[in-house]
């Protein structure tokens, strides 16, 4: 059995055995009910909820906004989000999401916060039926202790936010949110304005890729009702995330503690099943136990994939109060078919970083070709005896000369989340993944490719390039082969990953 599995069935055994931890008398919280604005605490996207909430260092879709709004930096692209959460007792949730790049907001574009994403929330938590007011002055009468109905009301809370987050390095995502709040109630309502802080930091360790997550959600005055100001749940969460095996088990591990409650946490798993088919399941356990008993911290669900759309369900029981059911829509917008998939920046997400890499060592020729006001064009040339991409040539303009930093280039394999987003029947030879020093590049790269005439064994091998909406081929010269090497030369956009497969 291959160790990844092994490690993949300890995580389970440990999931299962935190589901079944036996129940106990869950201890109440000392302030515990104290806060106003509750449902802030509940959490949205049925993707996340079905993994516990684990969602801390996974925030990677436009509901990062409300998980961690670093997350909106994962390059997901244009999309508008929608959840129906049909929450125990009558009770419904209701949340809108939309994400836009960072490169596509004018005022932003050619700065460093471009490398990032605007994420865009409205919350809305509301009793669908009107409720009954009764004044309860009846209560102590023995005969007929029922108040009689003397109107009905409408109560509702809602939270209307802007988050964004961008890659503020290659390993570290920064973000924030501000949003507004209001509470409302028969005739009294309450109004305040709240901020969420998160970060999510990539790094390696035991040779395995994982990402930590931090955030700090509803930081704010709190909602003040007539004459009185009532704390908002201020919450810490700390998280991790990793995916155990190649296009296996994605896992998330959160530790959260409100300023209302005791701290919990929380383990969360996806499963993939092929690039549409998604399995989900997880479990949060409460110090001193749940509240609602022990499968109270239990949640599962589902997720499908199709073109453009996604669909997810979330299952969360809420002990003798019931259950919840979530239902979310997400639609990505097709955008422009751009070579890059983010700006020219050292900031590339963990999970595209290429497995087994090693830095090429290229002879740079840098000669000046046209000097104006706004700097200096230069024709760069990069030389390399032991790389598979053993020439690299393009106009940039740059600052620097001479000493500006040369043209940093990855070579090894193409990690899971790229690979499987090859065309079907292509296996990959070699990848690349650029770095530092293409900055201000103008128009295409002329590169050399080469590789061992066996490593293609007759096959057609194709060079593609990585763009926003996947891989593109590369149209090339018609491979030269010679003592065994083949090489060709090719003509493409600037982008951060290359790959050479064979079909």
């Amino acid at each position: 059995m291959r160790k990844a599995h092994i490690r993949e069935a300890l995580v389970a055994a440990g999931l299962a055995a935190l589901i079944v931890l036996p129940a106990q008398a869950a201890k109440i919280y000392p302030s515990a009910g104290t806060t106003s604005a509750a449902f802030l605490k509940i959490g949205v996207g049925a993707r996340a909820v079905s993994m516990a909430g684990a969602f801390t260092a996974l925030a990677d879709d436009p509901y990062a906004a409300y998980w961690n709004p670093a997350g909106l930096a994962s390059g997901y692209g244009r999309a508008a989000v929608f959840t129906h959460n049909e929450y125990f007792e009558g009770l419904a949730q209701e949340y809108a999401g939309y994400m836009l790049p960072g490169e596509d907001i004018s005022f932003l574009r050619n700065t460093r916060f471009s490398d990032g994403a605007l994420g865009l929330g409205l919350n809305y938590f509301h009793t669908p039926k009107d409720l009954e007011r009764r004044s309860g002055l009846n209560e102590a009468d023995m005969l007929n202790p029922v108040s009689p109905v003397e109107g009905k009301f409408k109560a509702y809370d809602l939270a209307l936010g802007a988050a964004y987050g961008f890659n503020y390095s290659r390993d570290l995502r920064l973000g924030a949110g501000l949003k507004f709040i209001r509470q409302s109630i028969d005739t009294y309502s309450g109004n305040t304005a709240a901020l969420d802080v998160g970060a999510l930091y990539d790094f390696q360790w035991l040779d395995r890729q994982f990402t930590a997550g931090f955030t700090a959600q509803n930081i704010g005055p709190g909602v003040k009702f007539e004459e009185k100001r009532f704390d908002l749940p201020l919450t810490f969460k700390a998280g991790l995330g990793h995916r155990i095996y190649d296009r296996g088990t994605l896992l998330g591990l959160d530790v959260s503690k409100p300023i209302d409650n005791y701290p919990s946490i929380a383990l969360g798993a996806e499963q993939p099943f092929s690039d549409r088919l998604f399995l989900r399941a997880g479990y949060r356990y409460r110090q001193h136990g749940n509240e609602l008993g022990a499968f109270s911290g239990f949640a599962a669900g589902v997720g499908f994939i199709y073109e453009r759309f996604s669909f997810d369900y979330a299952f969360s029981p809420f002990g003798d109060l019931g259950a919840a059911h979530r239902l979310s829509l997400a639609y990505r917008f097709k955008g422009p078919d751009k070579a890059i998939s983010r700006r020219p920046s050292e900031a590339v997400p963990a999970a595209e970083r290429l497995e087994g890499a090693r830095r090429a060592e290229y002879a740079v020729t840098r000669k000046p070709v046209k000097i104006s006001p706004r700097g200096v064009d230069y024709s760069v040339e990069a030389v390399s005896a032991d790389s598979g991409l053993g020439r690299l040539a393009f106009k940039a303009r740059q600052r620097g000369g001479p000493d500006a930093p040369a043209p940093e280039v990855l070579e090894g394999r193409l990690p899971p989340a790229l690979a499987m987003k090859l065309p079907a029947g292509y296996s990959q030879l070699s990848a690349w993944e650029l770095g530092g020093g293409f900055w201000g590049v103008a128009g295409e790269l002329e590169l050399l490719v080469r590789f061992q005439e066996g490593a293609a064994a007759g096959k057609e091998a194709i060079l593609f390039y990585m763009t926003s909406s996947g891989w593109r081929k590369a149209a090339a010269a018609e491979n030269a082969c010679s003592a065994g090497v083949c090489v060709f030369s090719v003509k493409v956009p600037l982008s951060t990953h290359y790959v050479l497969a064979v079909k």
